[in-house]
């Protein structure tokens, strides 16, 4: 009988899921293979050769030191990855692990295209399906955005989503691989169920929505960005655009600039200007105002009623 397989898409991910195996209480499993990089995001067309993809990991992660990680890392585990792929056998059972996540999809794609010439039995477990659970009497629906969410002993009540990869949307899922490839963009979104290549700016309107003309911290702002995305995108890919709408002077900043920890941010006149062009995210903006003025109003009152 083949061996059972776990593939999942981040260092983190990797570390819950061999505590999960290795208590052998939450889930069973021969293997745990893992790709840390975000091949949702930077170069992509010659991943086989790590030289084209660490200049793009050089800018974007050892000039950041807060988030520094040597590219020697990476290449450790692109060597490591490669090679766990390699031996994968005919009749083994490989479980990939994503949910709605640019950097799950976009490694789960090119995991299916170098497993295509194997004979081995693929299931897709989608952590993003809606599972219910009963609590205090009281039926919950949860959602999932990303593997990386769940816990070591919740694992085994997603491992029942597995659907297994049938040779129509194996098909279907390659050919999203190879048209990104052949379009060489510099970023991958899921628009509509679909990975499709977009335009590097694609979600300066959601950083910009979340950012008032007063100065906050930039990391306070990263994080609404993050935690809203739908689908989910990764702090690597916020940071680096707050950066860009700092260069463009559609954020004002105070602080070490490229040191998100250490700066704060504002919307410029030109930033609520670009904004204003996407109607949905401006009236989310003037909602948004709308409340924190309400919020603060009430709090004054509250604290004017309180007794003396």
């Amino acid at each position: 009988m083949g061996k059972k397989i776990h593939i999942v898409f981040s260092e983190s991910t990797e570390g819950t899921f061999k505590y999960a195996i290795s208590t052998k209480k939450f889930i069973n499993g021969d293997k745990i293979i893992a790709l840390y990089d975000n091949l949702s995001h930077g170069t992509i067309s010659e991943l086989i050769n790590f030289d084209y993809r660490s200049d793009w990991i050089k800018e974007h992660s050892e000039s950041d030191h807060y988030r520094f990680i040597p590219v020697e890392h990476y290449k450790k585990n692109y060597d490591k990855f490669y090679k766990d792929i390699s031996e994968i056998e005919d009749g083994d059972y490989i479980y990939l692990w994503q949910g709605n996540c640019d950097k799950e999809i976009c490694g789960m794609l090119y995991t299916l295209s170098l497993l295509k010439d194997k004979a081995i039995n693929i299931s897709i477990i989608n952590v993003s399906e809606t599972i219910t659970e009963n609590r205090e009497d009281t039926i919950v629906n949860i959602i999932m955005n990303s593997a990386l969410e769940i816990f070591p002993e919740k694992i085994e009540t997603y491992f029942r989503l597995a659907r297994k990869l049938d040779k129509n949307k194996y098909i279907e899922l390659l050919s999203q691989w190879k048209d990104i490839l052949s379009e060489n963009s510099l970023l991958r979104s899921s628009v509509n169920g679909k990975m499709k290549n977009v335009e590097e700016d694609y979600f300066d309107k959601d950083i910009l929505k979340f950012t008032d003309k007063q100065y906050k911290k930039a990391a306070r702002v990263a994080m609404n960005v993050i935690v809203h995305s739908e689908p989910r995108i990764t702090d690597d890919l916020v940071f680096y655009r707050i950066k860009k709408l700092v260069q463009s002077e559609k954020l004002g900043f105070k602080g070490n600039f490229g040191i998100i920890p250490e700066m704060e941010i504002c919307l410029t006149e030109k930033g609520f200007n670009y904004l204003g062009s996407f109607e949905k995210a401006i009236d989310f903006w003037k909602a948004r105002q709308r409340k924190r003025r309400l919020e603060k109003i009430i709090g004054r009152l509250n604290l004017n009623l309180k007794p003396m």
